[in-house]
């Protein structure tokens, strides 16, 4: 019976665990990168205007958008995310974007060693949302020591993410975007995304030449032609007048006559 009793309480842990884990597809909220690293979408500060979201980003186009960020620290800039780092989180920020609807936005914590030997681990945090053409970062800790205290103590660190009402102490540089504060950046999405490539003109047949345009003949006024008509007549009466006096033989007159008429 005892056994029994162990199978049907095995059988209905395993039935509640489903409701613990991270929904998939259109409802999930949740990616877990590593021990405090995470990507999350969560509805957006009180007061914020909707976000342009959904949206399509690729990891590569992001990973360009966010590999040129650095921080201040310690008086010395130096990059703010490690390049590892950046693989990792650009692919579960690329899917959350694609997700994420106008009221929300996405937080991340990541943790990692920042390049010096034996170092614990430091947080970064930040909040990120899509608005007015550019991927809108707001970093509260770029390096945030908590690491120690949690292996010593098993104290929980506390993460703040960034907020567009209060600045935090984090001064963030980066070239071609647009600062709104010194923890806020604003990275054009035209740095990214291509552009649409003006249509080509059509070629031209090498068997055909493209003809010039035609000139366009000005009309002789009509008191010019009257005028001409005019003259020329008059030197028909004359020559008629020449032949009936004998003046010129019939061949010449005809000759003549001919001439004159083929200029009309």
């Amino acid at each position: 019976m005892r056994l029994k009793a162990s199978v049907v309480g095995a059988v209905l842990v395993v039935a509640l665990c489903p409701l613990t884990l991270s929904a998939t597809g259109p409802e999930k909220t949740h990616w877990n990168l590593g021990e405090f690293s995470w990507v999350k979408r969560v509805p957006a500060e009180s007061g914020a205007v909707p976000n342009a979201q959904p949206i399509s980003l690729s990891a590569e186009g992001i990973q360009a958008l966010l590999g040129p960020l650095r921080a201040v620290v310690d008086g010395q800039e130096e990059s703010l995310f490690t390049r590892d780092e950046l693989k990792g989180l650009t692919s579960a920020l690329s899917e959350a974007l694609a997700l994420a609807q106008p009221g929300e936005d996405l937080v991340l914590v990541s943790s990692v060693r920042r390049g010096r030997t034996f170092s614990r681990a430091e947080g970064l945090t930040a909040r990120l949302f899509v608005q007015d053409g550019a991927l809108q970062i707001i970093v509260h800790d770029a390096r945030l020591a908590f690491m120690d205290r949690w292996l010593e103590e098993t104290i929980q660190p506390t993460f703040v993410y960034g907020s567009r009402q209060m600045a935090s102490e984090t001064v963030l540089q980066a070239s071609g975007a647009t600062r709104r504060r010194p923890d806020w950046l604003a990275l054009p999405l035209a740095l990214v995304q291509p552009r649409t490539p003006a249509p080509a003109p059509a070629p031209i047949s090498p068997l055909v030449s493209a003809a010039p345009p035609a000139q366009a003949v000005a009309p002789i006024p009509a008191t010019q032609e009257a005028a001409t008509y005019e003259a020329k007549a008059q030197r028909l009466r004359n020559l008629k007048r020449l032949r009936e006096e004998n003046l010129i033989s019939e061949t010449e007159y005809q000759e003549k006559r001919e001439a004159i008429l083929k200029t009309l």
